[in-house]
């Protein structure tokens, strides 16, 4: 029967697998685990499984990029499929379409036919391999005994020759290497696969077919590889262009080097033509001094206008920074449409997750899809090396059974465990906020003395969105935009910040307010505007502000230019209210002097909450005491009640004060006692005692006295 192509699953990428619907399985009389024969523009095999049920009743084979290729058919277009009686390979002879390698050790070939065991193949397939943990390579099959399909088994001899002549053919990417980027791949296809691949239907229906696309977004989230997987599916000629490399230092050359390109393109058509970093080849050019890059923005640009006369050549630019791109280019005719490529969200993080983990030995206990729940704003690049640098933990875990300078080979068995992807994660932070990284400590909820009231609080307004947006959505409900933190000095709100970012598990950029002010006009408003733009990219995040009273200070009554204080609370205000489309940012802020604070921040629609924080009562300094001293020896003669009625008055700090002096006091006294340093008389003898608390609280008291009187 006749099926339609569609794009292959991510699990049964290089395994050899197609799957058709249960109803179309009966028709061809063919069960689950059979082999089928697949005719396109070259006849193939391969094993046979049910489609899911999203995929039910729509005549289409899933087929992934391998298999597309050996059958010579793109996505979208119709094969032949019908069941095929296969036998046992006895030997495959298999040929490498790169050079560089040999492949003539016993323990090479062993396990180059543990990853082929199963897999179905006919003379001329190409099948590819992740070998020795390095890049996939490719190999052709150049023979079977016996002729004709067969599938390959533990019995199997497989052997590896040179062919007379090598292929040189790079690493091709198909649509199943991108995740996450469904839609963003389905709009780059519409734009660019339907003019190369069916010209005449734009002829017939009288319309020009699209000219270009820009494709921006934050650096790592896969605008290159998509370039790359549509020149690879479409199988046009490919021209990768780096911006810089166009520029050159003679007069007229820059224009001559771009010049060459177009004519190379449209000599190849059809054919791709991809400008990576264009904001280095087409800067704004009201915004540059430097007369070569005005002449080729506008060379450029008559190639663009003249692109209908040069064939089939679509060009594709791509850049982080569109705002540098010069506006002329941004029009149809020239980039008919611009592609947003952002930080993919959960799923898509997920689908990331398995495309680079699929050739990777995996332990049981990992949960790809925990990683893709704790590893918010990673971009695609983030990810990659998130699994490469826990492939690195597990080599390091098994180097001392590897034995160096010997001749024969090692049979190691080797797992990555979720233990190595913590660890890796331990190290990793998104690119978004690398420029903003701050490492979180090690606070939790059960770290945060009393406050009980204001935890829940924080949790129902910051982690419930971020955690239950279906929820949110359902009732039609949007986050707070911003959360005020107001109260006295050493009540715990920075405390309480940094437990909220650890708990929450998303995130977190925590801004110096004094330090983003600069001496320069207009650059303390573009540092704020940057922190506002990381967080957006790395959303969901939590954008904490501590002493935002330095950023935000009241505006007096006359305004002045140099006044820039004045500036920055305007410009914190539009930030703000633009957050509407910033989703998942929730701005979080601490203060000891909200009376300092401009009035325009605290209406509704900016900091929509303010969450004060009270001098603790006698329940909350107990608590808070049970907290700082857990886990430290006591005498009997200290009564954490007693502690607490004598610090009334006192605030977190204070009491996270006592403690330590307490302790300064316990370490005095063992030192000046002459005991020795071993645990048993550290045990007996190094202890927390009544008259240490008194001291210290009396300090306490003293020094608090004395910042009164001055």
């Amino acid at each position: 029967m006749m099926l339609r192509v569609a794009e292959g699953l991510i699990e049964d990428v290089r395994k050899g697998i197609v799957r058709i619907d249960s109803y179309d399985l009966e028709k061809i009389g063919a069960k689950m685990g059979d082999i089928i024969e697949i005719q396109g523009g070259r006849t193939t095999v391969a094993k046979v499984m049910p489609a899911f049920a999203e995929h039910s009743r729509k005549e289409i084979i899933q087929m992934d990029g391998i298999i597309r290729d050996n059958a010579r058919v793109g996505i979208d277009e119709t094969v032949i499929v019908r069941k095929v009686s296969t036998k046992q390979a006895r030997t495959v002879v298999l040929s490498p379409l790169e050079s560089g390698r040999s492949y003539d050790k016993e323990q090479q070939l062993k396990f180059i036919r543990s990853l082929i065991t199963g897999l179905p193949v006919i003379v001329g397939d190409k099948i590819m391999l992740k070998l020795f943990g390095t890049r996939e390579e490719g190999f052709r099959v150049e023979g079977t005994a016996p002729k004709g399909p067969v599938i390959v088994t533990k019995e199997t001899t497989v052997r590896v020759k040179t062919p007379d002549v090598l292929e040189e053919q790079s690493y091709k990417v198909s649509y199943e290497d991108i995740g996450g980027l469904d839609k963003e791949v389905q709009k780059v296809r519409e734009i660019i696969e339907l003019p190369l691949k069916y010209p005449d239907v734009f002829r017939q229906l009288g319309i020009e077919a699209p000219k270009g696309v820009l494709l921006h977004g934050p650096p790592g989230t896969g605008k290159t590889l998509i370039a790359r997987a549509v020149a690879s599916e479409t199988e046009a000629y490919f021209i990768h262009v780096n911006g810089p490399e166009i520029m050159h230092k003679y007069y007229g050359e820059s224009e001559a080097k771009l010049r060459e390109v177009f004519d190379e393109a449209r000599k190849h058509a059809p054919s791709i033509l991809f400008l990576d970093e264009i904001d280095a080849l087409a800067p704004k050019r009201q915004e540059v001094h430097g007369d070569v890059e005005k002449r080729v923005v506008a060379q450029l640009l008559a190639l663009m206008d003249g692109l209908e006369s040069r064939g089939e050549v679509v060009v594709i630019g791509a850049t982080n920074i569109p705002d540098m791109v010069d506006g002329a280019l941004r029009r149809p005719g020239r980039f008919d449409r611009e592609i947003a490529i952002n930080a993919p969200d959960k799923n898509g993080r997920l689908h990331i997750l398995k495309i680079h983990t699929r050739g990777m030995t995996l332990a049981e206990d990992v949960s790809l899809e925990r990683l893709a729940q704790v590893t918010h704003g990673f971009v695609g690049a983030d990810l990659a090396n998130l699994c490469k640098e826990a492939g690195m933990y597990a080599v390091r875990r098994i180097l001392p059974q590897i034995e160096f300078g010997g001749d024969k080979e090692q049979e190691l068995q080797v797992e990555v465990t979720m233990e190595d992807f913590q660890q890796a994660l331990a190290e990793a932070d998104p690119s978004a906020t690398r420029e903003f990284f701050t490492d979180i400590p090690e606070v939790s909820w059960e770290d945060v003395g009393g406050l009980d009231h204001i935890k829940e609080k924080l949790i129902t307004l910051v982690e419930w969105p971020l955690k239950y947006g279906d929820l949110f959505n359902r009732l039609k409900m949007t986050a707070a935009k911003g959360i005020l933190l107001s109260g006295p000095t050493g009540t715990g709100k920075t405390l309480v910040a940094k437990a909220l970012a650890r708990e929450s598990e998303v995130n977190f950029i925590s801004v110096a307010s004094a330090t983003l002010f600069s001496r320069w006009i207009g650059e303390s408003e573009k540092a704020l505007h940057e922190v506002f733009k990381k967080a957006k990219q790395a959303s969901p995040c939590i954008l904490f502000f501590d002493e935002i009273d330095a950023l935000t200070p009241h505006r007096s009554g006359t305004s002045s230019t140099s006044n820039v204080s004045e500036r920055m609370v305007s410009q914190f205000l539009t930030e703000l209210d633009g957050l509407e489309e910033l989703k998942g940012v929730i701005v979080l802020a601490a203060t000891n002097r909200i009376d300092a604070l401009d009035p325009a921040l605290l209406r509704p629609g900016r900091f929509d909450y303010i969450v004060d924080f009270p001098i603790p009562d006698f329940e909350q300094r107990l608590k808070i005491f049970e907290v700082h001293l857990k886990n430290k020896p006591l005498a009997r003669d200290v009564n954490l009640h007693l502690l607490a009625e004598m610090t009334q008055g006192m605030v977190g700090s204070d009491i996270d004060g006592i403690c330590k002096k307490a302790s300064y006091l316990a370490i005095g006294d063992y030192i000046a006692g002459g005991y020795a340093l071993h645990e048993e008389a550290m045990e007996a003898n190094l202890i927390l005692r009544k008259e240490h608390f008194d001291k210290a609280i009396h300090e306490v008291n003293l020094t608090k006295s004395i910042k009164a009187a001055c």
